[in-house]
């Protein structure tokens, strides 16, 4: 099904970086040459100088499958923005790392049961990095039209899920969700899925939240005509609270700031221990999380494992594995576009 996976690289630059370090206490220093890092021992007036080592922020590989309604409420105008949202989205240099799948629902009608998940668990275009692998992903996109009279959720989504499971138990580390971009409620001819009524919200939430229990988050984008209610109720099963809701005034844009709201959320907020540290290079007391704001000025966050507001702290004092980033420091991630995460080295570990 899956042939690699891609790292998600939640930083902009890769490169070393020389200058004084803006941690409290720290004086002003250069160090190094030639690119390598090269920390310096001493400063004017007593002062500790340090090096500065610029890491890119290497978070957990995000697999994303997305499972996109093509019944045929979906025709005409909503189709062609959804679609060109969609474009969009997948040739974004922002959405650079993640690992999307594609597939449609409904599926045409065969000899398979209209029930049956494993049906919806194979993707259309399989897992593949974006943006170099947006041109597949358009061609399926280009490929489909509008088309089926019943919305048949609970398969597909059941389908998804199923993969997402998949990607997760044989992908350790990595982060794996599901996104349902629907514009209606559960519709099928078939009456029930074994004991479940396929068209109960509810069935479908608890669907939803049995990926949760395996790592799997369900994310849905309602397009418009869909069922509010019902798609807040599924989003709140999957694990991701409500629904991302696209309105009538321009369905492209609204669904494209939709899916970089879906793309924001679903990024860890846990980081790799970068090289340096791992071989014992650079101590532990000598890392630092820069914060960006897109077009702004780079502010070091403190470490802090109470979280008691934003901060980072390591999975394990002594034998760190990860950096982790508090809650408040996380949400504002999620909320933030184009915000920039780096791990900085050589610089006294700023506290608070």
């Amino acid at each position: 099904m899956r042939a690699s996976a891609h790292s998600l690289v939640a930083a902009f630059v890769v490169a070393a970086t020389w200058g004084a370090c803006a941690t409290s206490g720290e004086g002003n220093g250069v160090g190094g040459e030639g690119g390598q890092f090269n920390p310096s021992t001493t400063g004017s007036g007593g002062e500790d100088a340090c090096a500065r080592y610029e890491n890119t922020a290497v978070s957990k590989p995000v697999n994303l499958y997305i499972m996109f309604d093509k019944s045929s409420s979906m025709a005409g105008n909503k189709w062609d923005q959804a679609k060109a949202g969609l474009t969009a989205f997948f040739q974004d240099e922002s959405s650079s790392g993640l690992d999307v799948a594609l597939r449609f629902f409904p599926r045409p009608a065969d000899a398979t049961p209209e029930c049956d998940q494993q049906a919806y668990q194979e993707p259309a275009v399989d897992f593949t990095a974006i943006p170099a692998g947006a041109p597949a992903l358009v061609a399926a996109l280009e490929a489909e039209a509008p088309d089926g009279f019943s919305t048949p959720m609970y398969p597909a989504l059941g389908g998804a899920i199923l993969e997402g499971i998949d990607i997760a138990q044989n992908n350790p580390g990595e982060v794996s969700a599901v996104l349902l971009v629907t514009d209606g409620a559960p519709q099928q001819s078939a009456a029930m899925c074994g004991a479940v009524d396929p068209e109960d919200p509810q069935a479908i939430a608890d669907l939803a939240a049995t990926g949760v229990t395996f790592g799997v988050a369900t994310y849905v984008v309602g397009l418009p005509g869909v069922d509010q209610t019902i798609a807040n109720q599924i989003a709140m099963g999957g694990g991701t609270d409500s629904a991302i809701l696209v309105g009538t005034t321009n369905v492209e844009v609204e669904f494209q700031n939709a899916l970089a709201k879906v793309r924001g959320s679903a990024l860890p907020c846990s980081y790799e221990i970068p090289a340096e540290v791992q071989s014992g290079e650079i101590g532990l007391g000598k890392v630092n999380v820069e914060v960006t704001p897109e077009g702004g000025m780079g502010e070091l966050i403190p470490q802090d494992p109470s979280c008691a507001g934003d901060g980072w702290y390591f999975d394990d004092a002594v034998n760190p594995t990860a950096i982790l980033l508090c809650p408040a420091t996380c949400n504002m991630l999620k909320q933030t576009p184009g915000i920039r995460i780096e791990v900085v080295l050589g610089c006294t570990t700023f506290v608070n």
